[in-house]
C-alpha cells in the first residue's frame, strides 16, 4: 500500500513540473472563461469543431506583450474565416479593464477572463506571455509557442494549421 502511494505522489509531483511542450500531440486543455460581455464560456464550444484554433494568452501590464498583440491582431484579421482565436486575459480583471486594455492595444480577437484552471492545465507563468496554443482541427495541441514574439513563426504555426 506504501510502495501505492509514493507511487501516486511521485506521478503527481512529475504533472507539476511538466513542460508546455510535454503538452504537443495531446487533447487540448479544456477551460472556462467570460467573455467580454461577462458570459460564462467553454474552450471546447469552440475548440475541436472542425477548425484549427490559436489560443493567444496574454496579460495587462505586459510591455512586450501589448508590442506584439497588435501584430498577432493583424494574422487574426487574415485567418479569422479560417482559425478561431481565442486570447484569453491570464490576471484577475473584469470586463471594463479589458476595455481599457483595448484602448492602448488593438485587438479584436474575442478576448476571455481565464480562470486558474488554464493557468494550472498550460504551465503558463506571467513571464511566459503571450503564450500561444496553437489546435488542429480535432482539438490536438500542434504547438506552443512561450514568450511569442516572432511574428513570422507565429504565422508559420498558423499556416500548418491549414
Amino acid at each position: 500500500m506504501f510502495k501505492k502511494f509514493v507511487s501516486v505522489v511521485l506521478f503527481l509531483v512529475g504533472l507539476s513540473f511538466a513542460s508546455p511542450q510535454d503538452l504537443i500531440g495531446k487533447k487540448f486543455v479544456d477551460f472556462y472563461g467570460k467573455d467580454e460581455s461577462g458570459k460564462v464560456v467553454k474552450a471546447s464550444d469552440y475548440v475541436g469543431k472542425g477548425k484549427p484554433a490559436v489560443i493567444v494568452y496574454w496579460a495587462i501590464g505586459d510591455v512586450d506583450t501589448y508590442k506584439v498583440l497588435p501584430k498577432i491582431n493583424q494574422l487574426y484579421k487574415k485567418y479569422k474565416d479560417k482559425v478561431i482565436f481565442i486570447a484569453p486575459l491570464l490576471s484577475v480583471s473584469n470586463p471594463k479593464e479589458v476595455k481599457e486594455a483595448k484602448k492602448f492595444i488593438p485587438i479584436d480577437i474575442p478576448v476571455w477572463l481565464a480562470g486558474s484552471d488554464s493557468i494550472k492545465g498550460y504551465s503558463i507563468e506571467k513571464v511566459d506571455v503571450p503564450y500561444l496554443v496553437f489546435i488542429d482541427k480535432n482539438g490536438n495541441i500542434v504547438d506552443i509557442m512561450t514568450t511569442a514574439r516572432d511574428i513570422k513563426k507565429i504565422e508559420e504555426n498558423i499556416k500548418k494549421l491549414l
